[in-house]
């Protein structure tokens, strides 16, 4: 068997597990998995958010170690399971080693929707939240604006490296910056409350908090403690812009230079 073919197809799965927002614990078993078809002693993987160490080895082999470095994790379930779909196939017998890394490498390069899909979508979802939480058509017609600003901060840093923490509070600013000018000119139309909450709503945390508890909950503290403040440090950003767009709008109108 090609060994360092092995390791490389595990820490690919791993890679593309881990980018998409996959829970440590599910990414450690599935490259476990992968590197037991060895049929070696020595099978050993470690996951954190950002890193992933595996090493292959047994008395008769020189032991194989890679470690390798994860930034800009995104939420792809879609990537997750059809990673999973593949792990299974290889560890079945159904595919080649060979077949199983190709599939892994098409997974990684393939984009399942446009960006342009997604912009359209990150509109959509802050206009459709608004109206979840109560809101008529002005105000989600006006969140529908306020995601089209997060989409503007999107395009405008997407060939940028500008940590999320940036991002969000950039995003949030210009969100509640926006909102208060609405509720200046519209006054009580404007459910402010309302119409920030469900503009805010692409940027909020959900699936690093889940990830936070999962983890946790398996035994993996470090992951878990990581994941938790990853999405602490995230909702901090949100909230922290949305107070500084109200100020910076309340001496704007005050009449004063900022």
């Amino acid at each position: 068997m090609n060994y360092k073919l092995l390791v490389d197809t595990a820490m690919l799965a791993g890679e593309i597990m881990l980018l998409g927002g996959a829970e440590t614990y599910r990414v450690e078993d599935t490259m476990c998995r992968i590197l037991k078809i060895s049929g070696l002693e020595k099978t050993e993987t470690f996951v954190t958010p950002t890193g992933i160490f595996l090493t292959l080895g047994d008395s008769n082999i020189e032991s194989i170690t890679v470690v390798k470095r994860v930034d800009n994790r995104i939420t792809n379930i879609s990537n997750i399971y059809e990673t999973n779909n593949v792990s299974r196939k290889l560890c079945n017998g159904k595919i080649t080693l060979e077949e199983a890394y190709e599939e892994l490498r098409n997974i990684k390069k393939s984009r399942q929707y446009g960006r342009i899909a997604n912009y359209l979508c990150t509109m959509v979802a802050t206009l459709s939240f608004t109206i979840l939480l109560g809101g008529d058509w002005l105000n989600s017609a006006i969140a529908g604006l306020n995601g089209g600003l997060i989409v503007t901060v999107l395009i405008i840093t997407k060939n940028v490296r500008i940590n999320t923490f940036i991002k969000n509070l950039i995003s949030s600013i210009l969100i509640a910056f926006n909102s208060m000018i609405f509720l200046h000119y519209f006054g009580t139309a404007i459910l402010l409350d309302t119409l920030i909450g469900g503009s805010v709503m692409p940027l909020l945390p959900g699936v690093a908090i889940t990830n936070a508890i999962r983890d946790t909950l398996q035994g993996d503290y470090m992951s878990g403690g990581a994941r938790a403040i990853e999405a602490f440090v995230s909702a901090t950003s949100t909230a922290a812009g949305i107070g500084i767009g109200i100020a910076f709008y309340s001496i704007a109108a005050g009449g004063i230079s900022i």
